[in-house]
C-alpha cells in the first residue's frame, strides 16, 4: 500500500515540474516581431518617369531601286554611253547593240507601206463604182495591215537593241567595253537609286502587332554614331516560321549620299511613349516561380508586394501594377529580408 502511495506522489511531482518548466520557457521566449534585430537595407522612393518602349535590331541598307543593265538581244555593242559613278535620268540611252539589219528592214517596210496604202486607196475607189470585187479590195487591205505589223515589229526590235535607264539613278561599275559581243545574260553595268534608301530588318514575333506604317525608326549606319530618321512603310505578309520574326522595311532620305547601300545598320523602333511609368532597378525584383515580388518599407517592417512587370532593359524594369508613386522600395539585402521583418532603411537617390 505504501508503495502505491509513493508512486502516486512521484507522478504528481513530475507533472508539476513539467508544467513549471513549460511556463518558464514561454515567459523567456521573445514574442513575434519583438526583440528581433532590425537589418539595415537600402531603398529608393518610387516615382513616375518618362519611358519609351523600344527595340533595337540589326538590319541592312537597301537602295530604293537597283538593277543590272542587260540587253534584250545578243549582238555587238556599237554605242556605250556609260561613265561609272555618274547620275543618269530615266529613259537616257546607255548602250546600243548593232541594229543595222533591223533598220534596213524597217526602211524597206516603210516604202512597201506607202505603195500598199496607195494601192488600197485606189481599189477602194474602184470598189465604190463596182469595178472590182470585195475580195480583191480585202486582199489589198490585208497586205497593207501585214506590212504595218512588220513595221511595228521592227520598231520593237530596235527598242530591244537599246539599253535605256529604267529610272533616275547612279551608274555603278561597268563590265563591258565598246565593241564587245554581249548576250542577254551579260551584265553591262549596274544602276542604283540611292535617294531615298530602304532599311530592312526583322523584329521578334511578340512585337509584330505593335508595328504599323509611318512608325518612327532611328538608325545608325556602319560604325558611325550619327542617328538618322526613317519611317516604316511596309511589313511582310507573314511571320517567318523558321526565325519567328517579321520582316519590316522603312524608308529614309539620303540627300547628302552619306549612307551607302548595303551598309549594316542598327535600327531602333519606338513603339510607345509613356510620361507616367514606374521604373525600378532589376535587382529589386524577387522572383518566386512565375510570380514577381518586391519588398517595400512600411511602418518599420518589410512588406512583400506582388507586381506585374512589363518591358525589361539592362538598367530598369517597368512595373505595370503593384507599386504606387511614393512607395519606399527596398533594393538591397533581399536575400535576408522576409515578409514582416523589422528593417531600417537608408533612402538613396534614383
Amino acid at each position: 500500500m505504501s508503495r502505491k502511495i509513493f508512486y502516486f506522489i512521484l507522478l504528481v511531482a513530475l507533472t508539476l515540474a513539467s508544467i513549471s518548466c513549460s511556463k518558464t520557457n514561454k515567459e523567456n521566449k521573445p514574442s513575434e516581431g519583438r526583440g528581433r534585430q532590425a537589418i539595415v537595407v537600402d531603398g529608393v522612393i518610387v516615382g513616375f518617369s518618362e519611358y519609351e518602349r523600344t527595340i533595337t535590331v540589326p538590319g541592312t541598307i537597301l537602295p530604293n531601286e537597283w538593277v543590272e543593265l542587260r540587253s534584250e538581244m545578243a549582238g555587238k555593242i556599237v554605242e556605250l554611253n556609260i561613265t561609272e559613278g555618274t547620275w543618269v535620268r530615266k529613259g537616257q540611252l546607255l548602250a546600243r547593240i548593232n541594229d543595222a539589219d533591223i533598220r534596213a528592214l524597217l526602211q524597206r517596210r516603210v516604202i512597201e507601206e506607202k505603195l500598199a496604202a496607195d494601192d488600197e486607196q485606189r481599189k477602194k475607189r474602184m470598189l465604190e463604182i463596182n469595178a472590182i470585187s470585195v475580195q480583191e479590195y480585202e486582199t489589198s487591205l490585208n497586205k497593207l495591215e501585214a506590212i504595218r505589223a512588220d513595221i511595228a515589229q521592227s520598231k520593237a526590235m530596235l527598242e530591244k537593241a537599246e539599253v535605256r535607264a529604267p529610272f533616275d539613278g547612279r551608274i555603278g561599275l561597268r563590265y563591258v567595253s565598246p565593241g564587245a559581243f554581249v548576250s542577254v545574260n551579260t551584265t553591262i553595268a549596274t544602276l542604283v537609286q540611292d535617294n531615298p534608301l530602304k532599311l530592312e530588318f526583322a523584329i521578334p514575333e511578340r512585337y509584330a502587332s505593335l508595328v504599323s506604317n509611318n512608325m518612327d525608326v532611328k538608325f545608325t549606319a556602319g560604325d558611325g554614331q550619327t542617328q538618322y530618321p526613317a519611317k516604316v512603310y511596309a511589313t511582310d505578309a507573314q511571320i517567318d516560321p523558321e526565325t519567328r520574326s517579321l520582316k519590316v522595311r522603312a524608308i529614309a532620305e539620303n540627300k547628302s549620299n552619306q549612307i551607302i547601300p548595303g551598309s549594316y545598320v542598327k535600327a531602333t523602333l519606338v513603339f510607345e511613349k509613356s510620361p507616367r511609368s514606374i521604373l525600378i532597378p532589376p535587382r529589386a525584383i524577387v522572383p518566386d516561380m512565375d510570380i514577381q515580388n518586391v519588398f517595400v518599407y512600411s511602418q518599420g517592417k518589410a512588406k512583400r508586394v506582388q507586381v506585374r512587370i512589363g518591358e525589361r532593359t539592362g538598367t530598369t524594369v517597368e512595373v505595370i501594377d503593384g507599386l504606387n508613386a511614393g512607395d519606399s522600395l527596398i533594393i538591397s539585402g533581399l536575400t535576408s529580408v522576409r515578409n514582416g521583418m523589422p528593417v531600417s532603411i537608408n533612402i538613396k537617390q534614383n
